[in-house]
C-alpha cells in the first residue's frame, strides 16, 4: 500500500511523546513492505538529516513551519479567519500545495494525518486530488482546550473567553473529521468523546505501542533520590503540570527529603519554567537530550501530573517499560489500564501525590514489584507488533471503502 503520512514536526528516533508515535508507525510500516512518504513542517529544532529512515521513504518533503504572526496579523485573523487560533501554527499554503503536488506525483492510496493540526490539510484543500483520507487525532483539540472545572486559576472572564474559543473550535475540528474517511484515536475513551459530539464519524482505536527493547529496564538503577518527568512544553498541558506540581507538591516532598533532586526533560522550557525552577531547589530544567533512557535508569519515580488534556501519554508508557514506577493524575493516566497501588500510585491532590512519591522513594520493594507489574502491563497491551496490526486493518478497509 502506499501511505502519506503528514506531521506537524519531522518526526526522527529521538522524539518525544506523540512524534514518537508517528516515527515508529512509519518504520514499522515501511518494514512491513508499505511504501510510505513524509511531508511535515520543519522546525529549527527538529531538524534531523542522519536518521536513516529517511532514506527509505519513497518521497520526503520539509516545509518550514509558519513564522509567529505579529500582533497586528493575529488581531485580523481573530476577526476574518475561519480557521481557529490552535490551528494558526500549523497553517501554512505552501503545506497545501506539497501535499497535493505529492499525492499527484505518486498516486496514494492514503494519507494518514498526524494530529488534527494536520486534518486541515485534507479539508478544502484545493490543490488535493482525490484521495482516502484518515485523521489520526493523538487528542481531541476542543476538548482539550477546556480548563476543568475544579482549577482554581478558573475565573468568569477565562470562563467566558474560553467558550467562545472552544465552540468555533468545535465546530471546524469535528467538519475536519467528518471529511475524512476514518479518524483514528490511541484510546477507547476518546473515541467515545468524538462518538458522543458526532455520532455518524468513522472511528478506530488504534493505540500508541512502546519499543520494548529500547525501553527496558536497567540492568542497575541509580543509587541517589531523584524523580522525572518529561513533556514537550510548548503544550499548555505540560507547563501547567510543572508549575502545579512544583508549586504544590514539590515543598512537601522537599521538607521530607532535602537531598531530592527533580530531573524536568523536553524542549521549549518557558522564561517562567526556568525562574519557578530558580526559586526552587533541587529542579533541573534540562531541556531536549538526544536519550532519556539514562533518566529513566538514574530515576526512582516518574511522575505525570497533568491536570488538563487528553489523549493516550507516551511519556507515561515508556516510564513502565523501562520499569520505573509512576505516580500519576487521573487524567494523565486515560487510556491507560491502571490500577492504583498495583502497576501505578495515581493521585489528583498534590498531598496525596507528595505522600506516594515519599512511599516509593522509602521502599525499595515496592518500587521494583509496582515497575514489574508495570512493565508486564504495558508488553501486554501496548505491543507495537499488535498495534501496528491494528492500523494496518484500518488503513486497508478505508483503501477498499466503497
Amino acid at each position: 500500500m502506499k501511505i502519506l503520512f503528514l506531521s506537524s514536526q519531522v518526526p526522527h528516533a529521538r522524539s518525544i511523546g506523540g512524534h514518537q508515535i508517528v516515527y515508529q508507525r512509519i518504520r514499522r510500516l515501511i518494514r512491513k513492505g508499505h511504501q510510505v512518504g513524509l511531508a511535515a513542517l520543519e522546525r529549527g529544532d527538529t531538524q534531523q538529516t542522519d536518521d536513516p529512515l529517511y532514506n527509505q521513504l519513497v518521497q520526503c518533503r520539509r516545509v518550514p513551519a509558519p513564522p509567529r504572526g505579529t500582533s497586528l496579523r493575529r488581531l485580523k485573523d481573530y476577526a476574518l479567519s475561519r480557521v481557529p487560533p490552535p490551528f494558526w501554527p500549523y497553517r501554512s499554503r505552501a503545506m497545501s500545495r506539497v501535499v497535493g503536488d505529492m499525492v499527484e506525483e505518486h498516486r496514494y492510496d492514503v494519507v494518514l494525518a498526524e494530529f488534527c493540526s494536520m486534518g486541515q490539510y485534507l479539508y478544502h484543500n484545493p490543490w488535493l486530488p482525490a484521495v482516502r483520507k484518515i485523521i489520526s487525532t493523538h487528542e481531541c483539540t476542543s476538548m482539550s482546550a477546556r480548563t476543568p472545572m475544579y482549577l482554581p486559576e478558573r475565573t468568569l472572564f477565562k470562563s467566558a473567553k474560553e467558550h467562545l474559543i472552544t465552540r468555533d473550535l468545535a465546530r471546524f475540528e469535528f467538519n475536519l473529521y467528518r471529511c475524512a474517511d476514518r479518524v483514528l484515536t490511541l484510546s477507547q475513551e476518546d473515541r467515545f468523546t468524538l462518538l458522543a459530539h458526532a455520532p455518524e464519524l468513522r472511528v478506530s482505536v488504534v493505540p500508541a505501542g512502546v519499543d520494548l527493547e529500547y525501553f527496558s529496564p536497567p540492568i542497575t538503577r541509580g543509587s541517589e533520590e531523584s524523580i522525572l518527568f518529561t513533556g514537550q512544553y510548548q503544550d499548555e498541558p505540560n507547563r501547567d503540570a510543572f508549575e502545579w506540581f512544583v508549586a504544590r507538591a514539590w515543598p512537601r516532598l522537599k521538607q521530607q527529603r532535602p537531598q531530592l533532586r527533580f530531573f524536568v526533560l523536553g524542549p521549549n522550557p518557558t522564561p517562567a519554567m526556568f525562574a519557578l525552577a530558580r526559586n526552587n531547589p533541587g529542579v533541573e530544567l534540562l531541556g531536549e537530550i538526544s536519550d532519556i533512557r539514562p533518566y529513566l535508569a538514574r530515576a526512582n519515580v516518574f511522575v505525570a501530573p497533568l491536570r488538563m488534556g487528553s489523549g493516550l501519554r507516551v511519556k507515561i508508557l515508556e516510564a513502565m517499560a523501562a520499569g520505573i514506577p509512576v505516580v500519576t493524575t487521573s487524567t494523565a493516566a486515560e487510556g491507560i489500564p491502571v490500577q492504583s497501588g498495583v502497576n501505578a500510585m495515581m493521585a489528583d491532590d498534590p498531598a496525596i501525590m507528595a505522600e506516594s512519591i515519599d512511599l516509593l522513594l522509602s521502599d525499595p520493594v515496592l518500587c521494583r514489584r509496582m515497575g514489574e507489574r508495570a512493565r508486564a502491563m504495558v508488553v501486554e497491551r501496548f505491543n507495537w507488533d499488535r498495534n501496528i496490526a491494528l492500523l494496518e486493518d484500518a488503513l486497508e478497509e478505508v483503501r477498499n471503502k466503497k
